[in-house]
């Protein structure tokens, strides 16, 4: 399901509802909807709830649960909220459960749980309900803001609520994340760990997926609570005029994240990490709407009515089910049944409807009603077409257990169009036709040739099983691997969208049964979440190569494994013609293709081995180049002629300083007056400040290491602790701030940006274990080029990595090599008259400890690179002491 943000409506007036016989995409009227009452169910039932659903009056909200189990409706006017049961999405009505009076306030944030646990912020308080609870008792919050904005349920079923904090303005403000689990202790939630957004930085929404999104500076950011990792998502360049965050609609689901701006809608794949758009769609062309509907299975009704303030809504349809089968499959060898159900909710004269929406097989056939793409949107749509049907290769793995042997040719017909596969010894021969009246005409055919011939005469590659998808797609698995194959009828043309080499033996497939069960059970469990990268004898198919090098998506997704390959197996051609078309997409687009140069750095050390030309070639094309489109130069205290930053959304967890949060909460809240504990608070305020001037010098270099490492907090400052650390760092920092302005002068700078994009990152499957026994490499420590660090890139990237942590690991090596020489020289050379033997052993234990530390690390050299430890000058040292 797409992650929906609560819509606000205006009321709607609609005097007439007809029935729709045709689907035509260029005459939908959006402002006179037709309704089909075989497709369309009322929700409400009047006998539970009176003449009109409350009372009459328009609803403005419509919410719905994580899992999509519990809808809710809020009327502004009636000042309520109503609640259905929607987990049953067979019935034909839906059942009405119970309405909630509220206070005559607006509401600017409201949502439910799956659980019918209702919150809803109203003049900047949160108010928790427990609609399984008929005295509807409120919950209470462990913690929460001064001042709250917005809240939400995840997935997992925890609360999420957004609030902002202003102490004072010295210290400046705070927005704060909190995540409460929402199991109910003295009817109270536990806040769990929570989250202080930087400066600058405004939250758009957070999904049912645990992603924060922000906006600052016209770019837009998605932050994962999770990970902690913060992806750029969109930049405003080309219109000079800002977007508000009100007007941003933002939808996600597991796969797919799609961001709404003024009437265009764009979308983005979750597998890529640097967030890169795989479509772009303008919400006002309907063809172009229906063609991506119709060839990906993404449903886009909720941009279509998203609201805005200034153009308002005159209808409004909330998306809840996505992919939901109309029927489960029974048995393992059925076709796959690619009809889904999806269910909108909408609001038509006040009143809420349920409609449901399937890929019917009647209008597929109707062909007039068929819009082929363009060229490159197909492409486009093939790349969604099989990340959106992974229950389709499941269902061909059953099969597949579940065949009795294997064949030359396949024929499979699906509507009106019939696809013949042949397998050859060398080759495929694929063909697809179309009915017409009674015959059957080709569109289009394909020969693949593959390389994988049996080393064994006799045995020959087979079938497994196939399976159709979409009315323009087939996935077939055979003895060499799994291929998905798409057709365009107006290109008259066959794609390979997908391929996977897999390692069947002919011979256990011919006669040893268990062993070939055993060897597809494996294959099943790579591809039980996901469809694989291809591995290295995938790319020795020629059609495959061709493929990922002529499509846009399927060559940032697979580039790196593509080069990889074409770098070890010397040719030369291929080098430069992916070097090229990564240049160019980045030229094209400099800041949403920078994902592009990932494919050039990820490989750098084996173009460093073979080919280093290719870095400096690299290094001299990629510099001096600015971070935005819109030139611009700002006014900055830097004494250096270059200064390396990091430009990302830096949310800082505050979870451990929970304890201390809690504390300041519950001891210094003003709810209670007691007279005992306000003299309890001044008792402790005084004793706090004693201890303070009893320890004034270790007292700041105590807190200071606690805010550092976010063990304490600014959050709430009620106690002498906090108040004389925090003001007193506020206060000297801004002296040293004016001082600083005094006597530098600003310099105007210009903000490039570093195009080694992955090169310094850690490898996917980090591990600290690992790292403590072996160290993992990145393509940063594996590449020695002189040519890189000779560029202000090159410079700028080693200056923001000394900076990072260089310095600090260095340090502790220094510190730790002087303690150990301090502590054994001071053990082997004092005189006995200086020092006693209790003394002297204590030093030389101590020299042990610190020398199996450095110990430790030599190892890790050692084994990380043999040979390079070999050869390295220093270790001579090392290597001469020990023979002596």
């Amino acid at each position: 399901m797409d992650d929906i943000s609560v819509i606000e409506i205006n009321e709607i007036n609609v005097d007439k509802i007809d029935k729709i016989d045709k689907i035509d995409v260029d005459k939908i009227d959006f402002d006179n909807i037709d309704v089909d009452k075989n497709d369309v169910d009322k929700i409400f039932t009047f006998d539970d709830i009176g003449d009109e659903p409350h009372n009459g009056k328009p609803i403005t909200i419509i919410e719905i649960s994580p899992k999509e189990k519990y809808l809710i409706t809020y009327s502004k006017e009636d000042h309520s909220i109503a609640g259905w049961n929607v987990e049953n999405t067979d019935k034909v009505q839906l059942k009405f459960d119970q309405t909630v009076k509220i206070d005559d306030s607006k509401i600017n944030s409201l949502c439910v749980s799956d659980d019918k646990k209702l919150a809803y912020i109203m003049e900047y308080r949160c108010y928790v309900i427990d609609m399984n609870n008929k005295d509807e008792k409120k919950i209470a919050l462990n913690l929460d803001g001064k001042y709250n904005y917005y809240c939400t349920f995840n997935l997992k079923g925890e609360f999420i609520l957004y609030s902002y904090f202003r102490i004072h303005s010295d210290l400046g403000s705070h927005d704060i994340i909190w995540i409460y689990s929402t199991q109910t202790k003295n009817n109270k939630w536990e806040c769990k760990r929570f989250y202080r957004i930087p400066e600058g930085y405004e939250l758009i929404r957070i999904s049912k997926y645990d992603n924060v999104y922000l906006v600052s500076n016209d770019y837009i950011y998605e932050w994962n609570i999770n990970t902690e990792k913060s992806v750029k998502l969109f930049g405003n360049n080309k219109d000079k005029n800002k977007f508000e965050t009100k007007i941003i609609g933002i939808f996600s689901n597991e796969k797919y994240t799609s961001l709404k701006i003024n009437d265009k809608i764009i979308v983005y794949s979750i597998e890529y990490e640097l967030g890169i758009s795989i479509a772009s769609l303008d919400i006002n062309d309907d063809i172009q709407l229906y063609n991506f509907m119709n060839h990906t299975g993404l449903f886009l009704l909720p941009y279509l009515f998203y609201y805005t303030p200034d153009k308002g809504i005159h209808n409004s349809i909330k998306y809840c089910w996505n992919n939901k089968y109309k029927n489960r499959l029974v048995n393992p060898t059925d076709e796959l049944n690619d009809k889904q159900t999806k269910v909108v909710f909408g609001i038509l004269n006040g009143r809420v409807w349920k409609s449901k929406f399937e890929n019917s097989d009647e209008l597929n056939k109707e062909d007039s009603k068929i819009i082929e793409c363009d060229e490159i949107n197909k492409k486009t749509y093939n790349y969604l077409i099989i990340h959106s049907y992974m229950d389709a290769v499941s269902t061909l793995f059953q099969k597949a257990t579940t065949s009795d042997g294997g064949s030359k040719e396949e024929v499979l017909t699906k509507n009106l169009i019939q696809w013949k596969i042949y397998v050859d010894n060398d080759k495929i021969r694929l063909g697809v036709f179309k009915k017409i009246n009674t015959e059957w005409e080709s569109i289009c055919t394909r020969t693949e040739i593959y390389p994988y011939k049996y080393k064994y005469p006799g045995f020959e590659h087979k079938f497994i099983a196939s399976s159709l998808f979409n009315n323009n797609g087939i996935v077939m698995l055979t003895t060499f691997g799994i291929l998905i194959y798409t057709f365009s009828e107006n290109n008259k043309s066959i794609f390979l969208n997908y391929f996977y080499f897999m390692k069947f033996d002919l011979i256990d497939y011919k006669y040893n049964t268990i062993t070939h069960i055993k060897k597809l059970q494996h294959y099943k469990r790579i591809f039980s979440s996901t469809l694989p990268l291809p591995n290295y004898d995938s790319f020795r198919l020629d059609g495959w190569v061709s493929e990922v090098r002529n499509n846009k998506s399927s060559f940032l997704k697979y580039g790196v494994e593509l080069l990889t390959i074409a770098i070890k197996k010397h040719k030369l051609e291929l080098i430069d013609e992916i070097y090229k078309k990564c240049i160019t997409y980045f030229k094209e687009d400099s800041m949403n293709n920078k994902s592009f140069l990932s494919i050039i750095t990820s490989t750098m050390p084996l173009l460093d081995k073979y080919y280093p030309e290719y870095i400096l070639r690299y290094s001299s094309e990629t510099n001096m180049i600015i971070d935005s489109s819109s030139y611009s130069i700002e006014h900055q205290n830097k004494n250096l002629h270059l200064c390396s930053f990091f430009k990302y959304p830096q949310i800082a967890n505050l979870s451990q300083s929970l304890l201390w949060t809690k504390y300041h909460h519950k001891f210094y809240s003003d709810d209670d007056d007691d007279e005992y504990k306000d003299l309890l608070y001044y008792i402790i305020n005084i004793i706090q400040a004693l201890i303070i001037l009893l320890t004034l010098p270790l007292y700041f270099v105590t807190f200071y290491i606690l805010s550092k490492y976010n063990f304490i907090n600014k959050i709430y400052i009620r106690d002498v602790f906090s108040a004389v650390y925090f003001y007193a760092e506020s206060f000297i920092l801004e002296i040293l701030k004016k001082v600083k302005k005094d006597i530098t002068t600003t310099t105007p700078t210009i903000t490039f940006m570093i195009p080694y994009i992955n090169f310094v990152n850690y490898s996917k499957d980090y591990s600290w274990f690992l790292e403590l026994i072996r160290p993992q490499p990145s393509p940063f420590t594996e590449t020695i080029n002189r040519n890189i660090y000779k560029t202000w890139n090159g410079e700028a990237l080693i200056n923001f990595k000394w900076n990072a942590y260089g310095k600090y690991y260095y340090a502790m090596i220094w510190i730790l090599f002087m303690t150990l020489l301090g502590c054994f020289t001071a053990a082997a050379t004092i005189p006995q008259k200086y020092i006693n033997e209790e003394v002297r052993q204590q030093l030389f234990i101590a020299s042990i400890i610190l020398g199996f530390i450095h110990l430790i690390l030599e190892i890790r050299q050692f084994f990380n690179n043999i040979i390079k430890w070999f050869y390295n000058f220093w270790n001579i040292f090392g290597k001469y002491k020990c023979l002596i």
